[in-house]
């Protein structure tokens, strides 16, 4: 009987291990599906395509698993006007904010617009909380 026990225990761990690694994978999933470009009036308008800033709608939570996606989308969009819609962002890690400070300050040295746009109660709190100021990250502020 006891060999039956020291059986089913590597198996039991075994399966534990793979339920902790499925959540990950959706989590990540979830972030790469909200995190997309946005299309607002500007862009269907008849306006030069060079006069309208690029949108990238940030995912819901700006974590670990979402901050390689967000800064691939910035560096796919660097030389041109951007816009990072924080609109639906409910957590922020501090990865995350360190990209968007890196980002603000890239576009302005290419003298580049970069907007942080519409940020949530709960991301500005966190950056008061860390001690950052909106301007640090040009939150809906233009560069000129």
């Amino acid at each position: 009987m006891a060999r039956k026990k020291a059986k089913a225990r590597p198996q039991k761990a075994a399966a534990q291990r793979r339920s902790r690694k499925a959540p990950a994978k959706s989590i990540k999933s979830a972030a790469e599906k909200t995190m997309r470009p946005a299309v607002d009036a500007s862009q269907t308008s008849s306006e030069p395509e060079s006069a309208v800033a690029a949108a990238l709608v940030l995912p819901e939570a700006l974590d670990s698993s979402s901050v390689g996606s967000i800064k691939e989308l910035l560096l796919a969009r660097r030389g041109e006007p951007i816009v990072v819609d924080a609109g639906q962002v409910r957590r922020t890690g501090m990865q995350a904010v360190q990209v968007l400070i890196s980002a603000a300050q890239t576009w302005q040295a290419d003298g580049q617009s970069y907007v942080l746009s519409n940020p949530t109660q709960e991301f500005l709190d966190t950056l008061a909380l860390v001690g950052l100021s909106r301007e640090q990250l040009l939150v809906e502020g233009c560069l000129g």
